[in-house]
């Protein structure tokens, strides 16, 4: 008889064990929980760098061009300056999901729209501008993603000096 009390103590002590522990560790739970919470989530992707990649000298003058982030980091404006078949100028646009939530790149909006409008590719020729395609591309938190824009003066054109403007903004949408 004296067993079955002491057994039956030993386990209450337990049980009582085990449900403090348990409290404590809903307590450390709910701090975390809590915490979480407070941190402001930012949704926030950008281009953060332009530079000149690759430049090909198709004759005697180096081909150049000038860039610059404007629209809150959301549009890189390029000006490509070239003068003979074979040039061609590259830049390498760096966007980087500076907020703390997932996001998307849905898509580029170009301006002139050399690639989709065979109008405003026509007043260029014999310059063509083309892309990587990052669309779909997905950026988690500090991830970085590099677009690569060419201008490419034709083989087959007449040398004379080509200014050919041309911008590009991110379409994002957050994933969370």
């Amino acid at each position: 008889m004296k067993k079955i009390i002491k057994n039956k103590n030993i386990i209450i002590i337990i049980l009582c064990i085990t449900i403090v522990l348990l409290s404590i560790g809903f307590a450390l739970i709910a701090m975390k929980l809590n915490e979480n919470e407070k941190i402001e989530k930012t949704y926030d992707v950008s281009i953060v760098r332009i530079q000149e990649g690759t430049a090909i000298k198709g004759g005697t003058t180096l081909p150049t061009g000038e860039n610059s982030i404007i629209n809150n980091g959301k549009t890189a404006e390029l000006i490509f300056y070239l003068a003979n078949p074979k040039d061609t100028l590259t830049y390498i646009i760096t966007i980087k999901n500076n907020g703390n939530l997932k996001a998307k790149i849905d898509g580029l909006a170009e301006s002139p729209d050399y690639l989709n409008n065979n109008n405003q590719a026509n007043s260029i020729l014999p310059v063509i501008i083309n892309h990587n395609d990052i669309i779909n591309q997905e950026l988690n938190p500090g991830e970085e993603i590099k677009l690569t824009v060419t201008a490419e003066y034709s083989s087959s054109g007449q040398p004379m000096k080509k200014t050919v403007p041309y911008q590009i903004s991110v379409l994002s949408s957050c994933m969370e």
